[in-house]
């Protein structure tokens, strides 16, 4: 009975990530498909798609700088994670965590802006403001996550004569996984959305059709950019969504 259980949640999970990603696909590459659905959502405008770029360039677009950042917040937060648990990486533990909490407190857009000066417009702000924002939470979840494997796991590993790497790698990653993934699940979904706010420094994607909407008073142009960009992050989220090993028979 659980293994059926299993496999039912395991083909619903699926199923939904299916749908998910048919969603998008349409969305993406079916401009005449999703014109008329953005007709039915708005009947009062007169422009339904945003002239400046295709969906398919936007898109790209979004899910590149969602990636990027993500990558490079999932290295430095993992890195940060694991100086945080050894001896020497300790006693500097809170300080590192209190900097990255105020980092988190800057605004977003103000960040951005901040940036810009050193950068210049495009994609490189945005990336660098979505990577700092998005490390404290996956070092957060590697720290959790290791300090949460039980002590009679690392006395049983220690006790069939593995050494500290070993036993980090083939015990306490293992089992520390979901919890970690979690935390870069959480990140990339919140980047995913985050991305739109490029358009304010001339970074592309899906918030350029959003940004227009707002300066025209175009309720289309905000929903072509938008629901896509929803159902990317759902998509992404069932993707990175990683149950235990003892929930999966």
């Amino acid at each position: 009975m659980r293994a059926r259980s299993v496999d039912r949640q395991a083909l619903t999970r699926w199923l939904g990530i299916a749908a998910l990603a048919a969603a998008t696909a349409w969305m993406t590459f079916d401009a005449r498909g999703f014109e008329r659905l953005l007709r039915v959502l708005a009947p009062g405008e007169t422009s339904w798609l945003y002239p400046t770029k295709p969906l398919t360039t936007l898109m790209a677009e979004q899910i590149w700088l969602a990636a990027a950042a993500s990558a490079l917040a999932t290295a430095a937060g993992f890195a940060l994670g694991a100086l945080a648990l050894t001896r020497f990486g300790i006693a500097f533990r809170d300080l590192v965590l209190s900097a990255g909490s105020l980092a988190q407190t800057v605004p977003t857009v103000a960040l951005m802006a901040l940036l810009v000066p050193l950068t210049g417009y495009g994609p490189e702000p945005v990336i660098i403001a979505l990577t700092l924002y998005g490390i404290l939470p996956i070092a957060l979840n590697v720290i959790s996550g290791i300090e949460s494997v039980p002590p009679d796991v690392r006395d049983a590993a220690t006790g069939i004569g593995m050494r500290r790497w070993q036993r980090v790698i083939r015990v306490e990653l293992p089992l520390a996984w979901p919890v970690i993934v979690g935390g870069i699940k959480n990140v990339v979904v919140i980047n995913v959305s985050a991305a739109t706010l490029g358009a304010v420094v001339a970074a592309g994607g899906l918030g350029m059709p959003i940004l227009a909407g707002f300066h025209d008073y175009n309720d289309a142009y905000i929903l072509q950019g938008a629901l896509p960009s929803i159902a990317l992050a759902l998509l992404a989220d069932r993707l990175l969504t990683v149950r235990p090993r003892w929930e999966r028979g």
